[in-house]
């Protein structure tokens, strides 16, 4: 068997992520794999030493099941696959007629990294990372198969955390609604301490210009560092990770922050729910509500 992983993104984290976690797996249980990845990290993916196929530019084109591709995609393809049945791991639903196109008899499987099923009507198994998922891909794709298998977590053995400092919030993601830093930004203006913690949003995205203003007005200590490809290098035995996004699968984020011991909160959405085992492990709280996501932080 040899799988093909595609995925086509404009912004870092998130799937890549994903496809460096399934490559991991493949690595580790001898299967062999490449990516056909377009995005800002196609030379990181090619630096940890994965086969990565640089997508054409037409591969989520809708008509890509009509339109000139790349003419050597097929026979890339072709070659790692050295006659073996493929299976096509879609990330990015997008890329689906282009792919059919290139290789027919694939078997083609896709993991929900949101809850939009629109494009996942016509794959052989739908891949749910939560129960809650499961239930609604089940709901909304009658016929098709839906199999509750989660997220491959496979990382290195993680670094030690450096020796404690002053307490610090982090918010690490991308900036965007879903994943909500704004609630972060209200809570830290009604924290109680004395002194307050210094609030860390570690990232970039579409809401910085908006996060950035409410800093200013927010009478807390909040710093942006920008992007960081491995946050918790930069992570001190005080620091406590803050998720309050609207929506997750089952997110790397968090089993990376419990490899490395990290304390958490996060909202109470399916994906974080899953993650924590239901605040076994991390503190939850009411997506949206900064007056509990601060009253956790005080705690």
């Amino acid at each position: 068997m040899f799988v093909l992983q595609a995925a086509v993104v404009k912004g870092r984290g998130g799937i890549a992520t994903a496809v460096a976690h399934y490559e991991r797996m493949f690595a580790a249980v001898g299967v062999r794999s490449a990516v056909m990845f377009r995005g800002p990290s196609l030379d990181a993916l090619r630096g940890e030493g994965f086969d990565v196929i640089e997508a054409p530019p037409l591969a989520t084109s809708p008509l890509a099941g009509v339109l000139p591709l790349t003419p050597s995609l097929r026979d890339e393809i072709a070659k790692r696959a050295k006659g073996e049945p493929i299976v096509a791991l879609v990330h990015s639903d997008l890329t689906l007629p282009a792919l059919r196109r290139v290789a027919p008899n694939a078997l083609f499987v896709t993991p929900c990294h949101s809850d939009k099923m629109k494009h996942k009507a016509h794959v052989d198994l739908v891949v749910a990372l939560n129960a809650d998922q499961a239930e609604l891909a089940r709901a909304r794709l009658p016929g098709v198969r839906v199999a509750m298998l989660g997220n491959p977590y496979v990382a290195p053995e993680p670094a030690p955390l450096a020796p404690p400092g002053a307490p610090r919030i982090n918010f690490v993601a991308r900036f965007t609604d879903i994943k909500d830093p704004v609630t972060l930004v209200k809570a830290a203006a009604l924290i109680n301490s004395t002194p307050k913690p210094e609030f860390r949003f570690i990232g970039a995205g579409p809401l910085e210009a908006e996060l950035h203003a409410a800093a200013a007005s927010a009478d807390a200590p909040i710093t942006f560092p920008g992007w960081v490809t491995a946050p918790f290098s930069a992570f001190h035995g005080n620091d406590i990770l803050v998720l309050p996004s609207s929506w997750e699968g089952l997110p790397y984020l968090l089993q990376e922050a419990l490899d490395h011991g990290v304390p958490i909160i996060a909202a109470g959405n399916s994906g974080n729910r899953a993650a924590l085992a239901d605040g076994a492990f991390g503190a939850l709280f009411p997506f949206g509500d900064a007056q509990a996501l601060a009253a956790a932080i005080d705690a």
